[in-house]
């Protein structure tokens, strides 16, 4: 019965991880559907007027230009660069949620952004 006891609280313990949060750094434009949208429209371009290297050079540029487009425009979308628990940082998208700098958040696997509960 000892050796259950301490099976299952080893089980517990190695089961049970602390809750690491990441803290949301800044606020940064969002401006991937704009390069997605150009970047596919140049494509089309480019493959028409200049064959398989025309479409990859169109898209490229097109894509870097959508993108500075969105964002002179003030028309991107919300994304935030967090620190995360080993102190890298990295960008995450979140369209539909605000978020304040110094906030609390955990990524999901699909990430997206999520308070923490305390």
């Amino acid at each position: 019965m000892k050796q259950l006891n301490a099976a299952l609280l080893g089980i517990l313990l190695l089961g049970a991880s602390a809750v690491h949060a990441a803290t949301v750094v800044e606020e940064v434009p969002d401006t991937l559907p704009g390069k997605g949208f150009a970047g596919l429209s140049g494509f089309m371009a480019g493959m028409v007027a200049g064959g398989p290297v025309g479409a990859i050079g169109a898209s490229l540029a097109s894509a870097w230009l959508g993108g500075k487009v969105q964002e002179t425009t003030g028309l991107h979308g919300r994304a935030y660069r967090i620190e995360n628990e080993d102190g890298s940082t990295s960008i995450v998208r979140s369209p539909q949620q605000e978020w304040s700098i110094g906030d609390q958040v955990k990524v999901n696997g699909d990430h997206r952004l999520e308070r923490l509960e305390m």
